[in-house]
């Protein structure tokens, strides 16, 4: 593992780089992750892959300078990437969040990805949570201040708890991620660049067949978080999209995913 800086003009984004093999891989992680979520991926694929993981905004060891970030900014991250290796093409790999940002990103790379890895995918299953997915920018931040002090929205959440508007996870992970300030302003930050990065079923369709390349999606039959059969629905049908179900949780995958990233698990 060499872990370095890139300096830009949106901040100091730190990544690591795993093994130097001849194909080259790119990361984003999952929300509340970082790149080092891909170490044990990359210990693996180190003979046959090089593997680059970036910290994402307001996320591990980056220092971001904006309140948001956009696709254009990461498209930007990963052309400084390729740059370092002198070559043109790659293969994608997203967790999670991560998974949703390169979704966004393939437009903007359009044949020079020569494979997209999605690991239990976010984004296509919004349920109760549309409101929030499509909430415009300018209310979202007009929010903030009142989400900076977020007793009263735990309050909200375990009154929906107790009506089973919500389940126990959600509820947990909204008790984590608000209880302490560091914990909050990646959370409310995320949430601010979401408004660039909106998906639904319908745009998640578009640009993978757009794109026209092969996607191999993962999905943990112990996720918690994203259920494997709201994913198949949402994809099924895309002829050049392989869809399996894989002995992993949320956060375990990327490590389950690195056999099938080997063999490239779309052949």
């Amino acid at each position: 593992m060499q872990p370095s800086t890139l300096h830009t003009p949106f901040g100091e984004v730190a990544f690591q780089k795993f093994g130097s093999g001849p194909r080259l891989l790119i990361a984003f992680h999952g929300f509340s992750e970082a790149g080092s979520a891909f170490a044990e991926m990359g210990v693996i694929l180190e003979g046959s892959c090089t593997l680059y993981a970036i910290d994402l905004p307001f996320h591990g060891s980056t220092r971001w300078q904006g309140a948001d970030y956009r696709p254009a900014q990461l498209a930007a991250l990963v052309e400084a990437l390729l740059e370092r290796e002198g070559r043109p093409h790659f293969e994608a790999i997203g967790h999670s969040l991560g998974a949703r940002l390169w979704l966004h990103l393939l437009p903007e790379f359009r044949g020079r990805i020569e494979g997209l890895y999605l690991l239990a995918p976010d984004g296509l299953q919004t349920r109760w949570m549309y409101l929030v997915e499509w909430m415009p920018a300018g209310f979202r931040r007009g929010l903030i201040p009142f989400l900076s002090h977020p007793g009263w929205l735990l309050s909200l959440a375990k009154a929906l708890h107790r009506t089973r508007l919500i389940g126990r996870f959600l509820l947990q992970y909204l008790r984590v991620h608000l209880s302490e300030a560091g914990r909050r302003r990646r959370l409310l930050h995320t949430w601010l660049a979401l408004s660039h990065f909106r998906l639904s079923k319908g745009k998640a369709r578009c640009l993978i067949r757009q794109a026209g390349l092969p996607v191999l999606v993962l999905l943990g039959d112990k996720d918690q978080l994203v259920k494997p059969e709201t994913i198949r629905h949402a994809l099924k049908g895309l002829k050049n999209v392989r869809i399996e179900e894989i002995n992993a949780t949320h956060r375990s995958i990327c490590r389950v995913a690195a056999p099938w990233i080997e063999r490239g698990g779309w052949q």
